[in-house]
């Protein structure tokens, strides 16, 4: 499995089984964790310039910015 989801439908489909952490609204980022593997995740918007954000992207991250 990559470490960037770019597809809207996969991206879906690993929400729904993760929790999320936090919300960051000044950066557009939501924080979530997959209880059973530990994984942590962040969605974010890459491409923010364009019209509502553009396309989100869904990312593993070795740690939370906060830890």
């Amino acid at each position: 499995m990559s470490n960037i989801i770019n597809d809207i439908d996969e991206i879906e489909r690993k929400l729904s089984t993760f929790t999320e952490v936090r919300v960051d609204p000044t950066n557009w980022n939501i924080y979530y964790i997959e209880e059973s593997t530990g994984e942590k995740w962040q969605k974010e918007y890459p491409n923010s310039e364009h019209h509502g954000g553009g396309a989100p992207q869904l990312r593993k991250i070795e740690k939370f910015p906060w830890e």
